[in-house]
């Protein structure tokens, strides 16, 4: 029956069970749920929800609901399409600007990206993880290329040399045994970071226990690619990679939205 829930967890409630069950309510009095990531407060303090973000996540969520296809670029290689609508499905999109202004409503902080989840056989390409992007399952920075290649949603080939190659083929492995299915090499969801407030040198300051890294999915301009559970397209699992890129183009249909990392305000104005 409460009005306001904030969600002080470690790991968030935003794929817990329970989820569902509170946001429903009682006798159709819903709550509006905050998520405080686990962050250090310096983080929380630098990333203290703006109200004009809301207007810009609302655009970019309103121009992926109109588009028919995302495609990503990178001058590192990445050359990715994402089929918006496919067949009679489309992708379900969302967005977060760390506030709440209406009941029934779960947003997070920090905050300020917009993404779709993918129906199933949307997503094909060639993704190019260059040094300095981010893995943010290990909270770290890569210091090696990876380059995935994508068919019909799922990673088919993971190629490149060294330590950082290795650990992201083995945590993969790890969960296709532990599951016996192939459903963690798929995407989960696709989206684009819009808050200027929010940091891509920033978790290079904490220890790994003292953040999150919620923010690095946000920094402006940042391609975040996630792969795991999509209940759009009807895959479980519980591995899942967040994997914030800098320096992507990403078109969609014919106008830019990001060009080479930077986020284009006039395409959301």
């Amino acid at each position: 029956r409460a009005d306001m829930v904030v969600d002080c967890t470690v790991e968030g409630l935003l794929h817990a069970p329970e989820l569902p069950t509170i946001m429903k309510g009682v006798d159709g009095h819903m709550p509006r749920l905050l998520m405080v990531s686990n962050e250090h407060p310096e983080i929380l303090e630098r990333t203290v929800p703006d109200p004009a973000l809301e207007g810009v996540v609302r655009a970019a969520m309103k121009k992926l609901r109109g588009a028919q296809q995302m495609h990503v670029t990178s001058a590192a290689g990445t050359d990715l399409r994402v089929n918006l609508k496919h067949g009679d499905k489309q992708a379900v999109v969302g967005g977060v600007w760390g506030f709440c202004p209406k009941p029934g409503m779960v947003s997070h902080w920090p905050a300020g990206l917009a993404l779709a989840f993918p129906a199933a056989g949307s997503v094909n390409g060639t993704l190019v993880m260059a040094p300095g992007d981010v893995n943010l399952t290990f909270k770290s920075y890569l210091r090696d290329t990876i380059r995935l290649t994508i068919e019909n949603d799922s990673v088919v080939a993971i190629e490149g040399q060294g330590v950082d190659v290795d650990m992201m083929r083995g945590y993969w492995k790890a969960w296709e045994d532990a599951e016996g299915h192939r459903a963690a090499y798929a995407v989960s969801h696709v989206g684009f970071g819009l808050n200027p407030a929010a940091r891509w040198d920033a978790m290079a300051f904490y220890d790994k226990r003292d953040c999150n890294g919620t923010e690095l999915r946000a920094f402006a301009g940042n391609f975040l690619y996630s792969t795991g559970a999509n209940e759009v397209a009807g895959r479980h699992t519980l591995g899942h990679f967040d994997l914030p890129m800098r320096g992507c183009t990403i078109r969609l249909d014919d106008t830019v939205v990001v060009d080479a990392g930077q986020v284009v305000s006039a395409a959301l104005a």
